[in-house]
């Protein structure tokens, strides 16, 4: 619950910071754009009048002297054109990631906050059309894949409802078989993998939650029917 708590306080940050807008990030990509455009042209220009003054120097060698200052100055002036192109580069990429970064933020991030939504992930995963940056673009498979984790958790739940009620909701202690065999199901639920390294890669902030309480009612003894069912209604939905 504690790491929801700081991903919601992190995206409300980021949307009232006072950063820029995703239209403003979208210009500043394209002046970037206009500006390789425009240099790479220029060197394109500048290839062929190197070109035909290194062809000077071979038929004048009179003037080969001064075909040569000019050839070097423009290739300085061409080296210049091409240190603007990646300034620009570095410029546009470091614009596309605030951009992506604030979509997600506004667009995505609140629906892995909340129950799966079928409607909702659908709209979600628009919001990835046109994106370039890859750490957010990771986040795509998370957001594609929500509904399929939680119908896996919830249904390997459901099945071990029935095991522990058939054992009168005895305490389970980690040593026993019943014990054992949850850690074991629970740990090749679609999820776990995710969930396990979520402090490493992007996860699912609301199935995380999920999961802290599951492996809670395995640290209490897996007897607390009522809670049991309380998690797996948290995994309920009619949009799979």
């Amino acid at each position: 619950m504690k790491k929801v708590l700081i991903i919601m306080v992190v995206a409300l940050a980021a949307i009232s910071a006072g950063a820029q807008t995703v239209q403003e990030h979208e210009t500043h990509i394209k002046n970037q754009e206009e500006l390789m455009e425009n240099k790479k042209d220029s060197i394109k220009d500048l290839d062929s009048q190197i070109k035909v003054l290194k062809q000077r120097v071979d038929s004048l060698n009179k003037e080969e002297k001064k075909v040569k200052e000019q050839i070097s100055a423009l290739e300085k002036l061409k080296k210049g054109h091409e240190n603007d192109i990646k300034v620009a580069e570095k410029t546009r990429k470091s614009h596309f990631a605030s951009r992506d970064n604030l979509v997600f933020s506004t667009g995505v991030a609140s629906v892995l906050l909340a129950p799966y939504n079928k409607m909702d992930v659908e709209d979600a995963l628009k919001h990835f059309d046109g994106m370039e940056t890859k750490e957010v673009l990771k986040k795509k498979e998370l957001v594609q894949n929500y509904g399929k984790y939680t119908k896996n958790l919830r249904e390997f739940l459901e099945k071990q409802k029935i095991v522990l009620a058939g054992e009168g909701w005895a305490v389970q202690d980690p040593k026993s078989e019943t014990y054992k065999k949850f850690m074991k199901g629970l740990k090749g639920t679609n999820y776990w993998k995710i969930y396990d390294a979520s402090t490493r890669n992007p996860s699912i902030p609301y199935l995380d939650n999920v999961m802290e309480q599951v492996m809670q009612q395995a640290t209490n003894g897996l007897s607390n029917s009522r809670r049991f069912d309380e998690i797996i209604n948290m995994l309920y939905s009619n949009d799979y």
